[in-house]
């Protein structure tokens, strides 16, 4: 089937390439010693972040250390020496970021950064902070397979859960699946057609609540389209009351659920699907395969990430365009580094 689309930066074959990353970016030879530590943070923003969420979920039966994903400009009050903060800025200029890589140093933690570069590579450099750099020229939510494999790679170097193996034998069957996203026939714009002209609210199992906050952040950047997401069945103590009340908007929910489920969870989804169809909604659901967490979490980023590309095409607007949010961190990075600069006067 051939479609024209308006794709001038080729998001589809950088989006096509994520798996391909994961894969070089988990097998790269890192220069890293062993660390005693207590808990880890990864800190990020946007892309940098989801991975952190992904990681966090794959390694949540493997590890007896906390790890926490952080999306703030401050670092909680509990990081210290013990802990190891993973600082990851794929521009290596993210305000936030580097608000929190500022703190970490200054409490002594155990900081590795990662990124392509910036002013992140200047200060770990100045600081003898271990570096890891990712490969440039990408779209920032595009780098987020170098983000994942980079975080495994680097958490069981120093001494943290390794999983790599387990990533490593999920490679073959992930890029068999997205040959079958590629094609512009394919399932993903089969449901971009379904999901155009509407207000797209993506729900999903626990397992898989990074991924809906991937489709959403897709749906807002790729798209440039408003989209909300939630966890079920926490969906069911507030969010469906204003779903099924709504007649002005066209709401079109989602739902992401793994393939195989506990009797519970699969009574709760049910359930949550027939309230829903009773008040004429109509959720569009999507069940997820795969033998282990981190397979199921790709299979299902990937789909959403083709879907809001397809989105953007059905609009004829250009995907990679996010001037919003450049803007955006042209204005906070001038403001925070004002912020620094009075206190180092003090």
């Amino acid at each position: 089937m051939t479609v024209e689309v308006f794709d001038p930066h080729d998001m589809l074959k950088e989006t096509s390439n994520i798996i391909n990353d994961v894969e070089e970016s988990i097998d790269a030879d890192l220069d890293l010693e062993r660390m005693d530590f207590d808990n880890i943070l990864v800190c990020g923003m946007g892309g940098s972040a989801i991975g952190g969420d992904i990681v966090a979920d794959c390694l949540l039966t493997h590890s007896d250390r906390t790890i926490k994903v952080i999306r703030f400009p401050e670092l909680p009050n509990w990081a210290s020496t013990n802990s190891l903060v993973l600082v990851s800025s794929y521009s290596g200029n993210t305000a936030e970021t580097l608000s929190v890589y500022d703190q970490a140093v200054e409490r002594g933690c155990k900081v590795i950064a990662i990124s392509s570069g910036g002013k992140l590579f200047e200060k770990s450099k100045a600081d003898g902070v271990p570096f890891v750099t990712v490969k440039s020229g990408l779209q920032p939510r595009n780098a987020v397979g170098n983000t994942i494999g980079y975080l495994f790679n680097v958490i069981a170097s120093v001494g943290g859960p390794d999983i790599r193996d387990e990533v490593r034998d999920s490679i073959p069957a992930l890029k068999k699946y997205v040959s079958t996203l590629t094609p512009m026939d394919s399932k993903p714009r089969a449901i971009a057609g379904e999901i155009s002209g509407s207000l797209p609210i993506i729900y999903s199992s626990e397992s898989l609540a990074a991924i809906a906050g991937r489709w959403r952040a897709q749906f807002n950047e790729n798209s440039k389209l408003i989209a909300f997401d939630g966890h079920i069945p926490d969906m069911n103590h507030g969010d469906i009351t204003g779903i099924t009340g709504n007649n002005d908007i066209r709401v079109k929910p989602i739902i992401l659920v793994e393939e195989v489920q506990t009797k519970l969870m699969r009574n709760v989804v049910n359930d949550t699907i027939s309230v829903l169809k009773g008040r004429d909604l109509k959720p569009y659901v999507i069940r997820i395969p795969g033998k282990t967490v981190f397979e199921r979490e790709m299979r299902a980023m990937m789909l959403g990430d083709f879907i809001s590309l397809h989105l953007a095409f059905f609009k004829e607007i250009d995907p990679s365009d996010v001037s919003s949010i450049s803007l955006l961190k042209k204005l906070l990075s001038w403001k925070m580094g004002k912020k620094k600069g009075r206190r180092s006067r003090k």
